[in-house]
């Protein structure tokens, strides 16, 4: 199996396996509420196989064995759980609290086969990813800045912390991969319409000029992160674009 076709089926399972959870979690229901939680929760099920697939390449050109599947199966639940829980935090909706609700078996399986299937130390380094995740969300929630986009979702770094077993080319990208997760972020704030304060588009203009680091992206390079480097460049090009046009008066 080539390193392409086993991303795209790797990307298609996963969209297939969010897709039925959520159907599982989120009751059927017409109204305007549950319809905009609904659309959110269908977003990640689209989305996020991607960025998943892409974090992690390096070990996707022999294709996936049975452990690293699991592995990632756990990750787009966890992943998926995040959503889960963001939105019963921001939005005021019972129909998000109650999907958190009905999401925790969901969340304590994930968990435990994670568990169960690294040592001791990845377990702690896991713990400590999501200890920053929780630690930039309270931080951004405070004073929104770009600098916080990576880390609040740092929970997306299980994915090479665990396939690596926290090894030391995975050390030496991490500051690139949380770089690249910064950016998908920053994406997804201008399209919600964050970026139309003056302070916060520069405050993204120095923090893409940070993560374009050629150092950083040679570490990525190097160590079989390509597409992910490539990504960056790309998604920084598209967002100066954004940011270079004037602020509507």
């Amino acid at each position: 199996m080539n390193s392409g076709s086993s991303r795209q089926d790797l990307i298609e399972q996963l969209q297939r396996q969010l897709r039925d959870e959520i159907a599982r979690i989120h009751l059927p229901d017409n109204n305007s509420a549950a319809r905009h939680a609904l659309q959110r929760l269908e977003a990640v099920a689209e989305h996020a196989p991607t960025c998943i697939a892409l974090l992690a390449e390096p070990w996707l050109d022999a294709g996936v064995d049975p452990h690293a599947q699991q592995l990632l199966e756990d990750c787009a639940r966890v992943h998926l759980y995040a959503r889960i829980l963001d939105d019963a935090l921001d939005e005021d909706l019972s129909v998000c609290r109650h999907n958190l609700l009905r999401a925790q078996p969901l969340f304590w399986d994930a968990v435990q086969r994670i568990g169960a299937n690294v040592s001791a130390e990845v377990a702690e380094a896991a713990g400590q990813l999501i200890r920053q995740t929780v630690a930039a969300v309270q931080d951004d929630d405070l004073c929104r800045h770009p600098r916080s986009w990576g880390p609040k979702n740092h929970h997306l770094l299980l994915v090479p912390l665990l396939l690596s077993d926290d090894s030391a080319a995975y050390r030496a990208c991490r500051d690139g991969l949380s770089n690249f997760i910064a950016l998908v972020q920053a994406g997804d704030e201008w399209k919600q319409g964050a970026l139309a304060d003056a302070e916060l588009r520069n405050q993204l203009l120095d923090f893409i000029t940070h993560s374009l680091d050629t150092e950083c992206l040679a570490q990525l390079d190097h160590h079989g992160w390509h597409d992910v480097a490539a990504r960056i460049v790309w998604n920084a090009e598209q967002l100066i674009g954004v940011l270079s046009a004037p602020l509507p008066v």
